[in-house]
Formats: C-alpha cells, structure tokens, sequence
C-alpha cells in the first residue's frame, strides 16, 4: 500500500491532480482504502466482496470499478474471500464540470475494459517516482483513464454483456497469465476456434485495440514494473521476461511506446530514489 503523495503547494491549482494511489489486500472487513477527503476511484483486481453505502450495495468482483466523490461518507467493506483492490485519489478544480460533462455521477460502477485496466496499473507505476514530472504524468494519464471510464460500460446501465464479451475475457486472461511465450494471432484464435481476421474484428469492436496490441501493452507494462523493482535484472533479462526475442526488438517498441529506452526510465527512477534519501537525510 503507498502512501498519499506529497504533491506540494505549487501544483495544487492543476486542473487534474493525483494526490494518492496503491493496492491494498483486505482479509477482515475494513473501510475503503484511500482515507483522503478527495475523489477516488476503488478497483476490485482479486476477490469478492461488497460495498454498502446507505441503502445501496455495490457487489465487487474481479475488474469492477466504483468512482465516488469527496463528499461522499465513508463506505462499509464487507467481503467473502481475501479481496485486492488498486486505487487512486485524486483532485482538481475542474472535475466537477469535467465529470458531469462525462455523465459520470457519484457511485458510478463500471466493468473495466483493458485500456483503463492499464491505465490505473500506469498511474500506480508512475506515481512511485519523486521526480517532479510525475505530476504531470499522472495529471495526463488521469484525463486519458477518466476519458475511458466514459467509454467504458457502466453495470447499471447496461443489463447484459455482449454475447463475446466471455469469451474474450479467455483470451486476456491467457495474455495476462502467457505474455512471457512467444504469442502468435493465429494461437489465440486457435482458442476461440475462429479466424484471426473473426478474433481481431471482435476484439477490436470490444476494446478499440487489436488482441496483439494488448499484448505490447501489457508487457510493455510488466517491463516497467521489472525495471522499477527488479534492478539486478538486465534489460536482456527483462525482454526475455516479458515474451519478446531480443533486447534491441525490446528497446526500439519500448522507446515508441514510452519516449525513452528502458535503461532511461530505470535511470530516472533510481535517481529520484536517491534525491529522496538524501531529501529524507538532512
């Protein structure tokens, strides 16, 4: 679990702000994570369980996301089995025109999509930084996450999932669990017992990417996390970690997606790391 994130008086006039996030693993019934009197997005990545606020209870499962407001009392956890949440706290002086422009009301639930899936994991990953530009970071990928949520399908609004949408989530939960083999279009197809030109169609109609697209995205992902954490690892070691043939391979599709090679972002990090030590020493 981390800690709220000292985001300092300069930067609190943002539009958009991040002042929290992390992940939190409840084995006893608890309050919401997130104590802060800011808005919060609370999402289910393990478990079960609900959430009772007033008279209304909210069942959480695997890939739910509740958004509430600040002035929003503090909801009662209950919950049937060890539950893993991800969340974020955030603020800024244009949310509340910017969300009821996003008919997004308070207690919204959404069943999440991979693309805000991602997002929440990127703001999380982006947030463990001390460097200064992570405000920014996160200001832009909270607008992109909050974006998506108006895409994504509210479980209230909408009764039934799309007939495919089941069988899709097969082909995630495999690219989540494999991403390390060498993944081909034509294996996931195979799955599904349909054409690659069928899987792509549907998968692309479902989530706005391609099943590959996904598959870069969420090694790329994995990369970060390894490069962040694992620092004994090599970035030939992490290419090999996360399913692609070859270090340069990994560098150049690391770069286009993320703006700099791996070694920079793990530099970046580390460096942040020790200004902080030395911030926390004096």
């Amino acid at each position: 679990m981390q800690e709220a994130i000292d985001t300092g008086s300069t930067y609190n006039e943002l539009p958009l702000l991040i002042t929290g996030s992390g992940s939190v693993t409840v084995t006893e019934p608890d309050r919401c994570p997130g104590g802060s009197p800011d808005y919060k997005i609370v999402n289910c990545v393990g478990g079960t369980g609900r959430l009772v606020f007033q008279e209304r209870e909210i069942q959480l499962k695997e890939g739910v996301a509740i958004l509430y407001f600040s002035h929003t009392a503090s909801i009662s956890c209950e919950i049937s089995e060890t539950l893993s949440i991800k969340y974020l706290t955030f603020t800024g002086y244009l949310l509340p025109a910017f969300l009821q422009a996003l008919h997004i009301a308070n207690l919204t639930v959404f069943q999440l999509d991979p693309a805000p899936q991602m997002l929440i994991d990127e703001i999380i990953l982006s947030q463990q930084s001390t460097l200064q530009e992570r405000i920014f970071t996160g200001s832009a990928l909270l607008y992109m996450l909050l974006i998506k949520l108006k895409l994504s399908k509210d479980l209230y609004l909408v009764p039934e999932r799309k007939e495919h949408t089941p069988k899709l989530s097969s082909i995630l939960t495999y690219i989540k669990q494999n991403y390390h083999l060498d993944i081909s279009l034509s294996m996931l197809a195979g799955q599904l017992y349909i054409t690659e030109q069928h899987l792509n169609r549907m998968f692309k109609k479902e989530y706005a990417m391609t099943p590959l697209d996904f598959l870069t995205r969420y090694r790329l992902l994995k990369a970060k996390e390894m490069l962040i954490h694992e620092d004994a690892m090599t970035a030939n070691d992490i290419a090999k970690a996360v399913g692609f043939n070859s270090a340069s391979y990994f560098g150049s599709v690391f770069k286009k997606h993320e703006g700099c090679s791996p070694m920079v972002l793990r530099k970046s990090y580390k460096a942040s790391k020790s200004n902080s030590a030395i911030e926390a020493s004096r």
